[in-house]
C-alpha cells in the first residue's frame, strides 16, 4: 500500500501559463500570492487570482477540465453521486443533491486539498499552514498525512471538540485563538515561507483561498455535466462564505461550456452580504451578523470572487436564517440524508426561492449538498 514515505510522481498540466487577476486581467507567474493581484491590492480594492491555461484545440474549449497539479495516490476524491431529490415541495421542478458528504473526509474540501497538496509537493513546501472552522482542517489533516506533509491549522476557541479532536487525530498541529482575525494574523506570518505555504485566506477584506486549491471544484461542474448527460442545470446552489466553491464551479462550467453557457448560480449565506452588495451596498465594508448553526458560512466580508460567480452568471445571493436551516436539517435527516446544517442551507434556500418565484416551474436545478453531518459540526 502507498504511504507517507513513498515518492509521489506530481504532474503539472501542459497548458498551465500563469495566475490571472479576476478583477483587472493581469497575467502573474506561476507563484504563491495569498494577497492576491498586488496591482488591486495597492488599489484598496483586494481580488483573487486563477489559473490561466492555453487555448485548448478546435474550439477553444477542452472536454474536459484542466487542473493545474494533480498528484498520484491520494484518497480518491470526486465522483461523488447526484441525488434525485425525492420532496413533495419541490414536485414541479427536477431537482438533483450533488452528495458531496460522499467524499473521503466528508466534504468538498477534499477536492481543494488534493490540488493545493499536489501544487505543495510541486514546488517543494514541506507543510501546509490553514485557518478552519472545521471541514477544510480535517481534509487538509488527511490530506497532508497522506502525502507526508506537515499540517498547521489556526482554530478559533468556539471551534467543536470533537473537529479538533479529528484534526490532531490525522495529525495535524492545531492552534487555537480566540478570534478570527487573531488566528489570520498567525497564517499570515507563514507568508512567503520557503518550507510552509498557507493556503486559506488571511486578508482584510478577504480574496478567497489559493487558487490552485480552487481549481479542484472545477471537478464538481464536469460531474454534474456527466451525470446529466449533457444537460445543464439551469441553476445550481452553492453555500457560501468567502466564495471559493461558487467560484470554482463557476470556472467549470465556463471552462466546458463558454462564458454565455454557464448556469444561474445562487449563492447561499446566513445573512446579507453578497445580497447587499448586489442592492447596492459598499464591497468592502463589514457586514455584520452571526448564525449558531452555520459556522462555515460566516464572517461579515464579501470577496470578488463571490460577487462576480453571481453576476457573471446571472444569478442572485439567497439568505437562510438559523431557524429554517435546523429545520430543513431535521426533515434531510429523516429522509435518510445526514448533512451538516451547511450543506441543509442550499435546500432551505431552494425552498426559498421556488417560493418566491425566482426559479421556474420545469426547471432543473442542483443543489450542492458540501459536507456529511456525522462530523459533529
Amino acid at each position: 500500500m502507498t504511504g507517507p514515505t513513498t515518492p509521489r510522481h506530481v504532474v503539472r498540466h501542459r497548458d498551465l501559463l500563469g495566475l490571472d487577476c479576476i478583477r483587472c486581467g493581469a497575467r502573474l507567474p506561476l507563484d504563491d500570492r495569498p494577497r492576491g493581484c498586488p496591482s488591486c491590492l495597492a488599489e484598496g480594492v483586494p481580488a483573487g487570482l486563477a489559473c490561466a491555461y492555453a487555448p485548448a484545440e478546435g474550439d477553444g474549449r477542452p472536454t474536459v477540465v484542466r487542473l493545474p497539479y494533480t498528484v498520484s495516490h491520494l484518497l480518491g476524491e470526486g465522483g461523488t453521486p447526484l441525488l434525485v431529490a425525492d420532496d413533495a415541495r419541490f414536485a414541479d421542478l427536477d431537482v438533483r443533491l450533488k452528495w458531496e458528504g460522499a467524499n473521503p473526509t466528508g466534504s468538498h474540501k477534499d477536492r481543494f486539498s488534493a490540488v493545493v497538496v499536489a501544487r505543495a509537493l510541486h514546488v517543494g513546501y514541506r507543510g501546509l499552514a490553514a485557518a478552519s472552522s472545521g471541514n477544510a482542517g480535517v481534509s487538509l489533516a488527511a490530506y497532508c498525512g497522506r502525502a507526508g506533509l506537515r499540517c498547521e491549522i489556526a482554530v478559533t476557541e468556539d471551534t467543536p471538540d470533537r473537529v479538533v479532536s479529528l484534526m490532531r487525530d490525522l495529525g495535524a498541529d492545531v492552534l487555537t485563538f480566540p478570534t478570527a482575525e487573531q488566528r489570520w494574523r498567525h497564517l499570515a506570518g507563514h507568508e512567503g515561507s520557503p518550507s510552509v505555504l498557507p493556503v486559506t485566506n488571511f486578508t482584510v477584506p478577504p480574496v478567497g483561498s489559493s487558487p490552485y486549491g480552487i481549481e479542484g471544484y472545477k471537478t464538481i461542474a464536469a460531474e454534474l455535466l456527466d451525470a446529466l448527460a449533457g444537460r445543464t442545470p439551469d441553476w445550481v446552489v452553492v453555500p457560501a462564505s468567502r466564495g471559493d466553491l461558487v467560484w470554482g464551479v463557476y470556472l467549470g462550467f465556463r471552462e466546458l461550456l463558454g462564458e454565455a453557457a454557464v448556469p444561474r448560480l445562487c449563492l447561499v449565506e446566513p445573512y446579507p452580504r453578497v445580497a447587499a452588495v448586489l442592492d447596492g451596498a459598499d464591497p468592502l465594508r463589514r457586514f455584520p451578523g452571526s448564525t449558531e448553526v452555520m459556522p462555515s458560512l460566516g464572517g461579515d466580508m464579501v470577496t470578488y470572487q463571490a460577487l462576480e460567480a453571481v453576476r457573471r452568471s446571472g444569478g442572485y445571493a439567497q439568505v437562510v436564517g438559523d431557524e429554517e436551516v435546523r429545520a430543513e436539517t431535521r426533515r434531510l435527516w429523516r429522509a435518510g440524508l445526514p448533512l451538516e446544517p451547511s450543506s441543509a442551507a442550499a435546500v432551505a434556500a431552494l425552498d426559498r426561492a421556488r417560493a418566491a418565484g425566482r426559479i421556474a416551474t420545469g426547471a432543473l436545478v442542483v443543489a450542492v449538498a458540501t459536507a456529511h453531518g456525522l462530523k459533529g459540526m
